[in-house]
């Protein structure tokens, strides 16, 4: 077979999101661009794939809630193919006794909720959610920007009279968090499920507080705390952003994995792939995890040891399951009336969160088992969308486990991943018992699958481990690459293990992009990425740091009177 050799300006490995995000701000640059993918279906862990036929999943990552406003903006991401419904009821925790709390669009639907469940913890619900706000007004810039270090990120609370919030949000557990604010076991549980995605360790883990205000953070078109449904599914984010960057000029290439990175005279100068062809190139830029990146890719000796042994530890425990199911009925969950089609459909279900259940789930993590009981989380994406299940009458049903082991003490999930997918089902039973007689097939996806088919290193979505500020910030993925460069010249970094994390927002694509534009424009020394009106406060978030101002907050927000003048506002 002859091969072939062919020159661009800039090569990017992998199209996932992330990828996608840097080789579109490059493309749109100038830059002649290509992105080469190993798999057959662009997105990475943000794909939509028929997994089941008559029946298409988001097979990974299933909502749009981290995507930022600016990269959706900046890459016409709309013009290009991405229509996203937001549902009325967002999230609803569910216990087998029936009880359940529901977080809705309208703050004052969400405070009743809650205090129905519990009547005591409005206020401290209200004023955790101001606190977290304001934790996202520091937080913003340098999420789009080159990472600071930890002593310009404290000097930036300390700056804006926050060090209180510093510590609740980079240092502590999400439980010691929690408990300053909510009194009931069940909700706080339910808040901290976000702390615990592809996360090794429990509510108790000191730094899992900063998981969960990074991913609680979200946005859906600038709304704070909210997330949308694509439709077409995830993988309709990925596709916009191939759309518009083929349009710019830009190419993606599927079935193209890299075998490695070419490197000459200590430089980056292109890739050969497992096909044996090679593309040339003075930029290489990787979506891949940093471990295939900064590892996997190079060749011996294009690191310094302690580099290459620091890359070869990085921690990527933590991972999470998928259970894609095809049903001809909706759930007829507890507490509930049977056959009734409402809320309980629509949003991403918390089914029987509590701390206690974390910390089972994490003993039986370390110990490589599965635990007795375990929180699931469900979607029923096509209730929104009903083209994801082509047959009329069925429905996409999805459901996932966090806090699971990549290495099993007994066997593999190869060989166990039925008996897995099985416990789970007889749990997700308890909440919707007529489904057992509905479920029309399955498909799981397990930590291995993730590690082998999706290319993710040990199944963590994240790419590597967001607990500890050893993990983050710029020490992420660490200190030798944590600026998107690696210590090869014109070799690069734009995935999740890079700055600020995991999760699909596109901020190490947009970043990357930034870092890499400074440098070819000769502003190597300065900080790039981009300048955002901050916000230092005020009057209001003033009033809401003191007791009156607080239960005044409150008062408001339960207000239907509030909400009328917010949805006209918004309108």
């Amino acid at each position: 077979m002859k091969m072939t050799h062919e020159t661009f300006d800039a090569v990017i490995i992998g199209a996932g999101h992330n990828g996608l995000v840097c080789a579109s701000y490059l493309a749109r640059a100038g830059l002649k661009t290509v992105v080469l993918e190993a798999r057959n279906i662009i997105g990475g862990a943000c794909t939509s794939e028929e997994l089941i036929p008559g029946a298409t999943f988001s097979s990974c990552s299933y909502i749009q809630m981290m995507l930022r406003s600016e990269v959706v903006d900046d890459l016409e991401l709309k013009r290009f193919g991405l229509n996203s419904v937001s549902p009325a009821m967002q999230e609803m925790a569910l216990w087998d006794d029936g009880d359940n709390v529901m977080l809705w669009q309208e703050i004052d639907k969400t405070l009743r909720s809650v205090e129905k469940h519990n009547k005591a913890d409005g206020e401290g619900f209200m004023r955790f959610a101001t606190r977290l706000k304001r934790f996202g007004d520091l937080t913003h810039e340098i999420q789009l920007s080159d990472p600071p270090s930890q002593a310009q990120l404290r000097e930036i609370f300390q700056t804006a009279g926050e060090i209180e919030l510093y510590d609740e949000f980079m240092e502590a557990s999400a439980e010691e968090l929690l408990q300053k604010y909510i009194q009931s076991d069940r909700l706080r549980g339910f808040m901290m499920f976000m702390g615990l995605v592809s996360t090794w360790g429990s509510p108790n883990t000191p730094g899992t507080a900063y998981v969960y205000g990074y991913h609680a953070l979200g946005e859906f078109e600038g709304s704070f705390g909210r997330y949308g449904l694509p439709e077409g599914g995830m993988g309709m984010i990925s596709q916009s952003m191939v759309n518009g960057l083929v349009a710019h000029g830009g190419e993606v290439r599927l079935s193209a994995a890299i075998s490695k990175v070419l490197v000459e005279d200590g430089k980056a100068v292109g890739v050969k792939l497992a096909s044996g062809d090679t593309i040339s190139a003075s930029l290489v830029v990787s979506g891949a995890d940093p471990t295939r990146s900064l590892v996997g890719l190079l060749p011996d000796g294009a690191l310094q040891p302690h580099v290459r042994a620091s890359a070869e530890n990085i921690d990527q425990r933590g991972s999470m399951a998928r259970i894609h199911l095809l049903v001809d009925a909706l759930p007829d969950y507890v507490g509930f009336e049977p056959g009734s089609t409402g809320p309980q459909h629509q949003g991403l279900n918390i089914l029987g969160p509590s701390p206690a259940l974390y910390e089972k789930a994490w003993q039986a993590q370390q110990k490589g088992e599965f635990p007795d009981d375990m929180v699931v989380e469900a979607l029923i994406p096509s209730v929104t969308h009903p083209g994801l299940a082509t047959k009329p009458g069925t429905h996409t049903l999805s459901l996932g486990v966090q806090q699971l082991p990549f290495d099993l003490a007994h066997g593999d999930w190869d060989s166990r991943k039925e008996e897995w997918a099985d416990k789970v089902l007889e749990i997700y039973f308890r909440y919707a018992p007529n489904m057992r007689n509905h479920i029309l097939a399955r498909h799981v996806i397990t930590p291995l699958d993730l590690h082998r088919e999706y290319n993710i290193t040990g199944g963590n979505i994240f790419h590597q481990s967001m607990i500890g500020l050893n993990n983050l910030f710029d020490q992420r993925p660490i200190p030798e690459a944590a600026h998107y460069r690696t210590p090869v010249p014109g070799y690069y970094l734009c995935g999740s293990g890079s700055h600020p994390g995991g999760g699909v927002s596109g901020m190490p694509g947009h970043n990357a992009a930034q870092r890499i534009l400074a440098d070819l424009a000769g502003n190597s020394d300065t900080v790039a990425g981009r300048k955002i009106k901050k916000n230092q406060g005020g009057f209001l978030d003033g009033l809401l740091k003191t007791e009156v101002g607080q239960k005044l907050g409150y008062q408001v927000a339960r207000s239907r009177i509030f909400r009328s003048l917010t949805e006209r506002l918004s309108k």
